[in-house]
């Protein structure tokens, strides 16, 4: 680590190779091929790409339940794509150093805010792009569900824990049915609709723990919670209170 940040980032120094192999965010725009062709023809040496890269990292549970640290990429997405393509293409490049930013961040909330900020001077259409509507909904969820404890979660988790991944996957799924905005009220009503749907499902856990014995452990665990979200791993209730 070669510095810190106001906001907490550490300025640091890893490979190339190293940047490549770390995923990026799924919050993220939708990548524009355009944007990731037009850099690879402005570029006359790979290494000009050495800085200019955010990361993310938090500590997970795997399948085993073993804390992990996992890293994201949320800005630089366009350029880690060009570096990712050069290595597939070139499997004996020699390696070389990138300067990053990378902030240790608690919940995905966190994730969205600081992308947000990073992006605000950028052409981003925040209306029609699917993962953009997507964060704000999951960034109001994370408000009113996890005061008490983190029930939602960034990364991999157990039920009755909700991955933010596994909501984003089905708003992005569902995105046609979605406002046609990220409008507060819209959000604010669709939240409103799933406190009141979870108090439904928490008064009727017993009824629900006769119809599904093959899921009781985690059912009785989230009913004892209160925080039914996860109990159901398609995620109906989005599609439900949308």
């Amino acid at each position: 680590m070669l510095h810190t940040l106001h906001d907490g980032s550490h300025v640091r120094l890893m490979n190339a190779r190293e940047l490549v192999a770390i995923p990026v965010w799924n919050g993220n725009r939708t990548i524009d091929h355009k944007h990731v062709e037009t850099i690879k023809e402005s570029l006359y040496d790979i290494k000009h790409l050495d800085f200019g890269f955010r990361i993310v990292t938090y500590v997970e549970e795997d399948a085993g339940g073993n804390r992990v640290k996992v890293s994201k990429i949320i800005d630089g997405q366009h350029r880690h794509k060009v570096l990712t393509d050069y290595f597939q293409e070139n499997f004996c490049a020699d390696d070389f150093q990138i300067l990053v930013l990378e902030k240790p961040i608690d919940s995905e909330s966190e994730i969205i805010s600081d992308f947000r900020r990073l992006n605000t001077q950028l052409p981003i259409a925040w209306k029609s792009d699917p993962a953009m509507v997507a964060n704000e909904y999951i960034k109001a969820l994370e408000e009113k569900f996890n005061k008490k404890e983190k029930f939602i979660r960034s990364g991999a988790t157990k039920r009755p824990y909700l991955s933010t991944d596994k909501i984003r996957e089905k708003f992005l799924e569902i995105f046609k049915r979605l406002p046609a905005s990220e409008s507060p009220q819209a959000i604010k009503a669709f939240v409103q609709k799933v406190e009141a749907w979870n108090e439904n499902q928490i008064k009727g856990s017993e009824f629900i723990l006769l119809q599904d014995r093959k899921d009781k452990d985690i059912i009785q665990k989230a009913a004892d919670k209160k925080f039914m979200l996860a109990v159901n791993a398609k995620l109906s209730w989005i599609s439900d209170c949308l």
